[in-house]
């Protein structure tokens, strides 16, 4: 009986196996449009049309996050409300509960204003729209008493501080005192740099308050850049005392003078050097250990100054009225710093160089002027040491980078390997002790990818800010096509500068990279 089964169920398996298999998937069910409440400012514009007399053609507005922004290139001051037209996703616009109507309500937008979208089931969403002037950076309008022609005589002014809506600046409108400032940008450039003297403290641009300012010139920096770049580098590593810094641009008595990038003075100041200010009567004990401000200058353009056994000169830049047994002090320390450098034993921890010397702060120092290979850093000029009191000897504020990044013709500094600033007269002894040089790949494995990648992003995020600046510079000042000492290249265009930057600094780190994994 079985084997008589065996056939049929054989025909029943076949005939099943070969039926195509039926899946039932099921359904996803309809969903609520996620996006059907949602609100949105779609594109936001001036006319000019609408504007008649304001703007003489249309600017768009960029939208990003929350946020509307716009620059007016051809306007110096708002002083007219603005007619806005604008799109919005499925929304109403309404600024303080009054709502917009787009081309055709006006707007004061001499200050930032609130636009608040607010879909049909009362879904909203708030954008911060803020219209910035000229080349959309903060402008110092100074009116001086008489031309400003000399670096040792003051002229009285006044300086207006217009913030661009880029900083709040309480005080606007300081009275001052303006001079010339500078060796052979001063000598040599027409657009010419400068010193500010306030008649009483006050905040720039976020910046704190102080008496003493800087406007750099940057002539012979042709991405107007290279100190701003390097300034932050320095702040970010926590290179000592390192100085704040603003673009403005500058108007003097009603002449447009270009980009200029402010700075805090190089002084001691609580909030600058700071470092115990001395006094005529701080001349013994431990009174007379600090603090001393000191610049390396082969120039001796100060007052005060004396000259070491290996020929380094440093002037006295603070206290300015030295006594006599407080130059003595200072230059002796100096002195006694620089023997044990040079001394057989230099390496001993107790009385060798680290007797003398916050390493640390040689270390940070070093790393900001050799990664840009700033040519004047190497036992020139605008090389600061500090003692403060009961301390060692410090290193900072870094100054001066305008040749830095190739941007000289005349010195190795244009080339992007090799090393530059440890072949300085005392940085090369510093880097004979192996214990020195292992600190220095520490800290450089630290920063590398982190501050030191950063560079990037700054030159990036600078020459974007600068857009319209660099534009109305080079109008203004229409070197781009030309030599301007010392520069290593002439590219024609700006762009064109600032990936010379960019290509000049890969090339330096892959070097300096290669050289101390050896260490």
């Amino acid at each position: 009986m079985i084997k008589k089964l065996l056939p049929v169920l054989f025909i029943t398996i076949a005939v099943f196996g070969c039926r195509k298999e039926v899946i039932i998937k099921e359904q996803p069910k309809p969903t609520p449009d996620e996006n059907a409440d949602s609100v949105s400012m779609v594109s936001v514009k001036l006319e000019a049309k609408k504007n008649p007399g304001v703007i003489t053609a249309d600017i768009n507005c960029d939208i990003n996050a929350n946020e509307i922004n716009a620059v007016l290139p051809d306007v110096m001051k708002l002083d007219e409300k603005l007619v806005i037209t604008f799109t919005a996703h499925n929304s109403t616009v309404s600024k303080d509960d009054t709502l917009q109507v787009s081309g055709q309500t006006k707007l004061d937008l001499r200050k930032p204003v609130t636009y608040t979208l607010t879909s049909a089931k009362g879904t909203k969403r708030q954008y911060k729209f803020t219209v910035r002037v000229f080349t959309g950076i903060p402008i110092l309008y100074l009116t001086t008493d008489g031309p400003v022609v000399s670096k040792d005589n003051y002229v009285n002014g006044t300086v207006v501080v217009d913030g661009n809506n880029r900083y709040t600046q309480e005080v606007t409108s300081i009275p001052l005192k303006i001079k010339g400032r500078g060796n052979s940008t001063w000598a040599n450039f027409p657009k010419k740099p400068y010193r500010l003297k306030f008649n009483d403290k006050a905040a720039m641009l976020g910046m704190p308050a102080a008496k003493n300012w800087v406007l750099l010139a940057n002539y012979d920096d042709k991405t107007l850049l290279r100190n701003r770049i390097a300034l932050e580098f320095a702040r970010r590593i926590g290179s000592d005392f390192a100085p704040q810094s603003r673009f403005v641009e500058v108007i003097m008595n009603g002449e447009f003078l270009g980009n200029y990038l402010l700075t805090s003075q190089v002084e001691v100041n609580s909030k600058r050097v700071n470092i115990t200010e001395m006094g005529s009567g701080d001349n013994s004990g431990d009174a007379l250990t600090g603090g001393y401000l000191l610049e390396l200058d082969q120039r001796k353009d100060e007052k005060y100054w004396f000259v070491t056994k290996k020929n380094l000169p440093f002037t006295i830049k603070s206290p300015e009225d030295i006594t006599p047994q407080q130059l003595a002090y200072i230059q002796n320390y100096m002195q006694a710093t620089e023997d044990a450098l040079f001394a057989a034993n230099s390496a001993d921890p107790v009385n060798g160089y680290a007797k003398y010397i916050n390493v640390q702060s040689f270390m940070n120092w070093f790393f900001v002027e050799e990664v840009v290979k700033n040519q004047d850093g190497r036992d020139f000029s605008s090389i600061y040491y500090y003692k403060d009191r009961g301390g060692k000897l410090g290193m900072g504020p870094v100054w001066d980078f305008d040749l830095s990044s190739g941007n000289v013709d005349y010195s190795v500094a244009k080339d992007p390997d090799s090393w530059y600033i440890r072949d300085a007269s005392w940085m090369i002894n510093l880097f004979k002790d192996v214990n020195f040089r292992s600190k220095v790949k520490v800290r450089w494995n630290e920063i590398r990818h982190t501050a030191v990648d950063s560079i990037f992003t700054d030159i990036d995020e600078t020459a974007a800010y600068l857009k319209y600046s660099q534009r109305k510079n080079f109008t203004k000042w229409p070197i781009l096509d030309q030599y301007v000492w010392p520069n290593a290249v002439v590219l024609g265009n700006y762009d064109a500068e600032v990936d010379y930057v960019k290509d000049f600094l890969r090339k330096r780190l892959k070097w300096i990279d290669a050289d101390i994994a050896q260490y």
